[in-house]
């Protein structure tokens, strides 16, 4: 049976209670001045409620949330975001992006982990990640690319360590016949990042899809639609990041977007679907992969 789940992506949910101007000390400082003055007015989390609703119209039997799911990575942020996962009617998949490690105190304390490792389980080798999912013929494949970084920079690095171990589960996953989706905040293809967005270690991460492949790559991060390949051992790899869920903007491929899959061996398909102002639309046309 194919799995059929959603797919978003930096929702960025925002509550600030209880914080104190302690913790705007440091990277949050140039952070909640861009919440002030541009973020907050840009994004409505909302429709994350929205995509959720979709997800249970369309019976799927999961939600899939690639990284940003806070703005400052606050302890407030996260209670918001886990009340609302839990409260989702469907299961859930995370992985963390840069704003959910966005100083060194929250990747230092783990409070990504702390808060989400429930929508985080599965089978490990070593370390937080990757983690592994496995659902009927399907395995979602978790990385990280999380990393605290300077005032107006939102790179993310896979690591050498995190690297070996996701080669080894795809080359595990890929003999055992199933369709492998890895999710990822970062982009992927060279280029599709702005100046210091990117992923530093992206060349390593795409020798490892080239040696052992995967069938589909998801991701987030650049707030916009991007549909591309990776060279794998049997072909082309698809990747596709999507814009953010909760983006209020009307510009092309940058609306508030989500998109719905259905994943089994050797058939894949997507229909994407953005913000017109008033409600999510589905393309004309699914994407046969």
């Amino acid at each position: 049976m194919p799995l059929r789940f959603v797919h978003c992506s930096d929702i960025h949910l925002l509550d600030l209670a209880g914080a104190h101007p302690g913790q705007f000390l440091n990277k949050r400082l140039t952070g909640g001045v861009n919440l002030l003055l541009s973020r907050r007015r840009k994004h409505d989390e909302n429709l994350f409620d929205r995509i959720v609703e979709h997800a249970r119209q369309y019976a799927a039997e999961r939600l899939v949330i690639t990284g940003d799911l806070t703005n400052l990575a606050l302890e407030p942020e996260f209670v918001l975001v886990r009340r609302k996962l839990r409260e989702a009617g469907l299961p859930v998949t995370v992985i963390p992006g840069n704003h959910d490690t966005y100083t060194r105190g929250s990747a230092r304390t783990r409070r990504f982990e702390v808060f989400l490792g429930e929508f985080m389980a599965g089978e490990r080798d070593g370390g937080d990640y990757p983690f592994v999912q496995r659902l009927g013929d399907v395995a979602l494949v978790g990385v990280s690319t999380a990393i605290p970084s300077l005032p107006l920079v939102a790179v993310g690095r896979v690591g050498a360590e995190q690297l070996t171990r996701l080669s080894a589960a795809l080359g595990q996953l890929g003999a055992e016949g199933l369709t492998r989706v890895v999710l990822i905040h970062h982009p992927v293809l060279v280029g599709a990042a702005r100046p210091r967005h990117d992923l530093l270690d992206l060349a390593a991460f795409g020798a490892v899809i080239a040696a052992q492949g995967a069938e589909l790559i998801l991701h987030g991060h650049e707030h916009r639609r991007i549909d591309g390949a990776l060279p794998g051992p049997r072909g082309p790899v698809p990747v596709h990041g999507v814009g953010s869920g909760t983006y209020l903007s009307q510009k092309p491929d940058r609306h508030g977007a989500f998109s719905l899959y259905s994943v089994a061996p050797g058939a894949i398909t997507r229909v994407y679907h953005w913000w017109n102002g008033a409600h999510f639309v589905a393309d004309p046309a699914a994407a046969i992969l």
